[in-house]
């Protein structure tokens, strides 16, 4: 009797089957659910690992196996990396309850508080705004503002908003060092107090903040409170892709997803900004640590050893800017992996001999792994089509139904298991793209800390600004020309000339699939390399009537959106440009105005608020949680992607 052989997409077209009968019957807040998804997209992972271990491995030339043995090194830090996270993700901590069960407590003892704007350079309007804040908590805290610009326009913003204005002679040890002198100059006085928050210069805490983060104090245990950082204005992806609305941000899988997951285990670690910190504490540490300029994360290992936790409160209570530009992205992330690799080589890092558990050793190799592993691992994946191309060397000697019968499996799993865990908080196609925006930096700053240690300066993250203007990042943007030419060429060669190395390959449809998906990397990248004008400011929705003054005539609008520069009301009316007068508006009222843009539905007219205005509006943005964030699931998510990359 013949023997009935199994297609290669046998197992693929299975596994999908499998996970789109399984997965929407499970439940993320149900442990055993988490434990079943994890131990399958880890399972799936070992299997593939095997068999490209023993069964694909080409080391027939020299030059064949330095490339085959070398990738798969890279490959195997990358998925190591992985799978801890897969690990990570098997628990969740959520601290909600805690919150209100613990008000009973705060109400009672009543600690002080204290919360300090760390700024150097920002924009007066952004730190009005971060004051006004700060002012308005439920909570009673006094606001300090530590300027280590130490401007005299920052000092009258002071004066006038009735907050302490604090300086240092010198920048030394950068934020951890400005927020230091501000913790000795209150010692000094006498007026330490209890808990003290950290805010950077661009965050607006909500009118929450303070006394949800203060209630999980209860727990003595308990040494910093982090909370999550949301963005109100879209981040150079989200901008250009016109999505800012329906797409994740660049860091709403680790804040939504991973760090409620990272409680679970006691590994949560201050991110900064939006988080509280006990000051007794704080002493005990020796304040806040300078030896790596994440200062943030070194904060919560050394707390870890004196026996206290970080806490996770995964509720939005504060807004922010994302980097709006890539020089300002490219600049952020580059400063983070510098500080994770300082840590990492410090008294406190993974190879220490200090008491670390082994949990938290495994935090820090996860977090190892993401700069040292999936950077480098991303870069190979874009080049090493390219060279197969132009050479014919191959990564794996393996047939293409071998192949399609470990990888598929592999990779439907994986995907299934993040997108069950995140709701769309994460985009394969766009963490690759935001990965290799930035990867030969990364690469570089992450071998040139870890060999050659020493102080590094510490770059601030600019914001606001100018974007009024279309900025082309020519060198960023013609690396990735010269790939996506070099990829397309190659694939033209390959497919056209008999002359080609790899014409008669029976590998080159697989590599022609991964080439395609490299190809719409690059052209995201280009995409997000050309910065077209953004709005100054983010406009919050607003709804009901106000009436524009014009002379005698007293014209009702229908409102829609503000700003602190303008307003949009319906176009219901014989609207001019450029007509002046005022317009009444319930929550700040009278206020000059001048129509400056009309379309079919919209009218826009020009705004200029007094300063008291100005603290009205603020109040009315983020008091009542209206400006806008990403509201995102898996299905919006993908559905956004592809309607921005159609319109651009």
């Amino acid at each position: 009797m013949n023997s009935v052989e199994i297609p290669s997409y046998f197992w693929g077209l299975a596994t999908l089957g499998l996970c789109l009968l399984l997965f929407p019957k499970l439940n993320p807040g149900n442990p055993l659910h988490r434990l079943i998804v994890s131990g399958a997209a880890v399972g799936s992972i070992l299997i593939y690992m095997i068999w490209r271990m023993v069964a694909t491995l080409d080391l027939d030339t020299s030059g064949s196996a330095l490339l085959s043995v070398g990738f798969f090194i890279l490959e195997v830090c990358s998925t190591l990396g992985g799978v801890l996270v897969l690990v990570v993700l098997t628990r969740r901590r959520d601290r909600l309850e805690d919150v209100s069960g613990n008000m009973r407590w705060l109400h009672a003892h009543r600690p002080s508080a204290a919360i300090f704007i760390c700024t150097y350079n920002e924009d007066i309007g952004i730190l009005d705004r971060t004051i006004t804040g700060a002012l308005n908590q439920n909570y009673p805290a006094k606001v300090y503002l530590l300027d280590d610009g130490r401007r005299p326009e920052v000092e009258a913003l002071c004066r006038r908003r009735e907050v302490e204005w604090l300086t240092r002679p010198d920048n030394v040890h950068a934020k951890a060092g400005n927020m230091n002198a501000g913790v000795a100059t209150l010692a000094a006085r006498g007026e330490m107090p209890d808990f003290v928050a950290i805010l950077d210069a661009d965050f607006v805490a909500l009118p929450n903040f303070m006394s949800h983060c203060m209630a999980l104090f209860q727990d003595p245990a308990v040494g910093v409170v982090q909370t999550p950082q949301h963005f109100f204005n879209p981040d150079p992806l989200q901008h250009r892709i016109k999505g800012h609305l329906d797409l994740p941000d660049e860091q709403r899988f680790f804040f939504d997803t991973l760090l409620p997951a990272k409680d679970g285990w006691g590994t949560a670690f201050s991110c900064g900004t939006s988080s509280v910190v006990r000051t007794s504490a704080l002493t005990e540490i020796g304040g806040f640590p300078t030896d790596s300029i994440t200062e943030d994360m070194l904060l919560s290992i050394r707390m870890k050893e004196h026996g206290f936790v970080t806490a996770y409160l995964n509720e939005k209570l504060s807004l922010g800017l994302a980097p709006e530009g890539i020089g300002e992205y490219c600049t952020q992330r580059i400063r983070w992996c510098i500080g994770a690799m300082q840590i990492m080589r410090s008294p406190d890092g993974l190879f220490s001999r200090k008491g670390l558990s082994w949990i938290d050793r495994m935090s820090l190799l996860e977090t190892l792994l993401y700069w040292m592993g999936s950077f480098p691992f991303r870069l190979a994946c874009l080049l090493v089509p390219i060279l197969y191309w132009m050479t014919g060397l191959t990564i794996m000697d393996a047939p293409i139904g071998e192949l399609a019968a470990f990888l598929l499996p592999r990779l439907l799993v994986e995907a299934f298991a993040i997108s069950w865990y995140s709701n769309g908080r994460i985009l394969p196609l766009l963490t690759d793209t935001s990965q290799l925006l930035v990867a030969p930096e990364i690469v570089a700053a992450s071998c040139h800390t870890l060999l050659l240690p020493g102080e590094r300066p510490f770059k601030v993250t600019n914001k606001g600004g100018d974007r009024s203007r279309t900025v082309v990042h020519w060198k960023l943007l013609s690396r990735f020309a010269a790939i996506l030419l070099l990829t397309v060429g190659g694939m033209l060669f390959s497919y056209g000339s008999p002359l080609a190395p790899t014409f008669f390959s029976d590998q080159k449809d697989i590599v022609a699939l991964w080439s395609m998906y490299n190809v719409l990397v690059c052209i995201i990248a280009i995409i997000v390399c050309v910065e077209t004008p953004r709005r100054a400011e983010e406009r919050a929705p607003i709804s009901g009537t106000a009436l524009f003054n014009a002379g005698d005539c007293a014209t009702p609008v229908r409102l829609l959106d503000i700003s602190s520069s303008g307003v949009a009301f319906a176009n219901e009316g014989n609207w001019r440009i450029g007509d002046r007068g005022t317009i009444s508006i319930r929550e700040l009222g009278e206020v000059p105005a001048i129509i400056a843009r009309i379309t079919d539905h919209i009218v826009g007219a020009k705004i200029l608020l007094s300063p008291q205005q100005q603290v009205a509006l603020t109040h009315f943005q983020f008091g009542g949680d209206r400006m806008r964030t990403p509201d995102v699931s898996t299905l919006s998510s993908v559905l956004a992607l592809i309607r921005g990359l159609a319109l651009n």
